[in-house]
């Protein structure tokens, strides 16, 4: 893996730990503010590190430990919200652009990844909005497929929409098995084809990413209908995640020791702006009602992590030329257009079950 993918893997697992560390023991917040120490200091001791493996066991989990994300969205953004979303973009672009010297188009685009996933770190909602999901949804695809995508731009769509109907297949046969299984392995089952989605679509070419978000959706939802369950499916209720959540730390720590970014007054200028601007933020959308940031006002530590993110995706977000236009604009396009394919495939089966007398999972 590159440098600046090892960076974005990096970004990827901060804003998993911090959106997941409510709950948990608050000293897991100084280990994560004290591993993007570390990624300022040299590695003593450099280690080879299977990344491509990595990937493939860390990606799937956090597609589904975060199924709410990509299933409950809500269509309708309050214009309050989006202009707060717009501002925090704004304003972390031009801090990239006359601080760091980030030519404009590269800087617009760290702020549009930067505020969505400040926006999936605050969420403590039921719903998501798209706002939220388009930064983790773009670094996976730098992560994982804009090489392909760069290689065999005619055959990428095309495996994209593979991909989709792998995942599809698979969250259904998995759906028929829970059926005719204890219900203690349901959520084995469950995390199960997520995995299993990946890394068949890996072995025969397609989107993994495809495979792996839509086989998430389609489970969530007909596994939660079929339960009848009102709110929300998501990991943590299916399995207790702390053991998970503190193996990722583990690893974001070991990874981030195995980065080195120098420090530099520039480098500590934008952190210093990077973290205001956090604070700021959380401030200002507390004062607009915004729901996303109401349970900020009663912890201060909440805030300070929202402003400890930022200070990370600056320190980490890599500045060589190695994120080009063209696979800015692959990665962002990819990562609107395939939660709008999920939708569509959604609406599809919706259709099918409202033609037939029965669930359309019992034909298995």
């Amino acid at each position: 893996m590159a440098g600046y993918e090892h960076a974005l893997f990096l970004l990827l697992l901060l804003g998993y730990l911090l959106r997941d560390l409510p709950g948990k023991n608050q000293a897991s917040l100084y280990l994560i503010a004290g591993g993007l120490l570390l990624v300022l200091l040299p590695p003593f001791i450099s280690a080879e590190i299977p990344w491509n493996l990595i990937l493939a066991l860390v990606l799937p989990w956090i597609f589904w430990r975060n199924a709410r994300s990509w299933l409950h969205v809500e269509r309708h953004i309050p214009g309050r919200e989006a202009y707060l979303w717009l501002i925090t973009a704004l304003s972390l672009a031009l801090i990239v652009a006359f601080i760091g010297d980030l030519p404009w188009l590269r800087a617009i685009f760290f702020g549009i990844v930067a505020a969505s996933m400040l926006w999936q770190a605050s969420s403590r909602e039921r719903l998501s909005n798209p706002l939220g999901n388009v930064g983790p949804l773009t670094l996976v695809f730098l992560l994982v497929e804009t090489s392909f995508a760069l290689d065999a731009p005619r055959h990428y769509l095309g495996s994209l929409f593979s991909g989709a109907g792998v995942g599809m297949a698979l969250a259904l046969l998995s759906i028929a098995v829970v059926k005719k299984v204890l219900p203690k392995y349901e959520s084995w089952i469950s995390l199960g084809q997520v995995y299993l989605a990946y890394w068949t679509a890996l072995a025969i070419g397609a989107s993994a990413i495809g495979a792996a978000l839509i086989s998430v959706v389609v489970f969530a939802e007909f596994y939660q209908r079929r339960l009848d369950i009102k709110g929300p499916i998501t990991g943590s209720v299916l399995l207790d995640d702390r053991l998970t959540f503190f193996v990722v730390l583990g690893l974001f720590v070991f990874t981030a020791w195995q980065t080195y970014q120098p420090a530099t007054l520039v480098l500590w200028l934008e952190a210093g702006l990077g973290l205001f601007a956090g604070l700021l933020v959380t401030l200002l959308g507390r004062r607009m009602g915004l729901p996303r940031f109401e349970h900020l006002s009663s912890a201060w530590h909440s805030s300070l992590q929202l402003g400890l993110f930022l200070l990370g995706t600056l320190i980490l977000w890599p500045r060589g030329p190695e994120l080009g236009p063209v696979i800015i604009w692959i990665a962002l396009g990819s990562a609107v257009f395939l939660p709008v394919l999920s939708a569509i495939l959604l609406a599809a089966l919706h259709d099918l079950n409202a033609r037939w007398d029965e669930n359309p999972l019992n034909g298995f």
